[in-house]
C-alpha cells in the first residue's frame, strides 16, 4: 500500500486500549449490577487494577463514567467507595423501581416467547437450589439475570437501558437482604411472578413484581432508619 492510499484509511482508535478500557467498565458495572460490592465499600484504583490485571488508566477512566452515572462516589487522588443511600434516596429509587420495572414486566407478559420462559425458570430453579445455603454471593447475579431476562423480554430497549441505571445504584443494597428478608419471603413473590408470566397476565405479573421489588425497599428502608447505618459523608483517607 503505497502513502497516499495509506491516508485515506480512517482515523482508529487504539485498539488495545479502547478494549481494555471497555471491558474494565463492563467487568465494574456488572460487579456492581449484581451485588459483588456492598454500600459503603471502599475501593481504590490500585486494587482494582490488580484484580482485573490491568494498568490503573483503563480502570481510572472506567470509575470516571461510573461516577457519572452515580454508581461510585469519588474524590481525586483518594479513596472511592459504594455510595450510601439515605432513607429519601431509597424511597425515591423504590418509587421509581416499582414504576418502571411494573411497566416492563406487563408488556414482558405480553410478547414473552417460550424459549424467554424457559431461561427464567431455569434461572430461578439455580435460586431455589442455592437457598438452603444461604449462598448470597451466588444467588444475588442471578437473582439480577433473572429480573433483566423478564425486562429484556418487554423489547423496549430504551426503557432496559433506564432500569439499569436504576440498579446500578441499587444493586449493592442487595447484599442487605441476607438473611432477614429473605428468609422471610423466599423468593414467594418472584416466583408468583413467573407463575403470572406464564399464564401471559400482564396484570398479575406487574403486581407480583412491584410488590416483590416494593417488600424489598421497603426492609431496606426501615434498615436504613436504624444506627448501624453507614454514614453518607464520603471517607477522605487518601490511597
Amino acid at each position: 500500500m503505497n502513502e497516499a492510499s495509506s491516508n485515506l484509511l480512517p482515523a482508529f482508535t487504539p485498539v488495545e486500549h479502547q478494549t481494555l478500557r471497555d471491558n474494565a467498565y463492563a467487568q465494574l458495572r456488572d460487579a456492581l449490577m449484581t451485588g459483588q460490592f456492598e454500600p459503603g465499600q471502599h475501593i481504590t484504583i490500585r486494587g482494582l487494577a490488580s484484580a482485573l490485571g490491568v494498568s490503573p488508566t483503563p480502570i481510572r477512566e472506567a470509575l470516571r463514567r461510573l461516577a457519572a452515572e452515580r454508581a461510585i462516589e469519588a474524590e481525586p487522588n483518594r479513596w472511592m467507595r459504594i455510595p450510601v443511600l439515605s432513607v429519601d434516596q431509597l424511597t425515591e429509587l423504590r418509587a421509581i423501581r416499582i414504576a418502571l420495572e411494573g411497566l416492563a414486566a406487563a408488556h414482558a407478559a405480553r410478547r414473552i416467547t417460550d424459549v424467554e420462559l424457559e431461561d427464567i425458570r431455569h434461572l430461578e430453579a439455580q435460586i431455589v437450589a442455592l437457598r438452603p445455603r444461604g449462598e448470597r454471593k451466588e444467588m444475588i447475579p442471578l437473582i439480577s439475570r433473572l429480573h433483566f431476562a423478564i425486562y429484556r423480554a418487554a423489547a423496549m430497549p430504551d426503557l432496559l437501558r433506564i432500569i439499569e441505571s436504576l440498579w446500578l445504584r441499587s444493586a449493592p443494597y442487595s447484599n442487605l437482604l441476607f438473611p432477614g428478608y429473605t428468609r422471610v419471603e423466599r423468593g414467594k413473590l418472584r416466583a408468583s411472578a413467573i407463575a403470572a408470566l406464564e399464564r401471559r397476565d400482564s396484570l398479575a405479573t406487574r403486581e407480583f413484581l412491584e410488590a416483590d421489588i416494593g417488600g424489598a425497599l421497603d426492609y431496606l428502608i426501615d434498615l436504613a432508619k436504624g444506627d448501624d447505618w453507614p454514614s453518607p459523608v464520603i471517607d477522605s483517607v487518601r490511597s
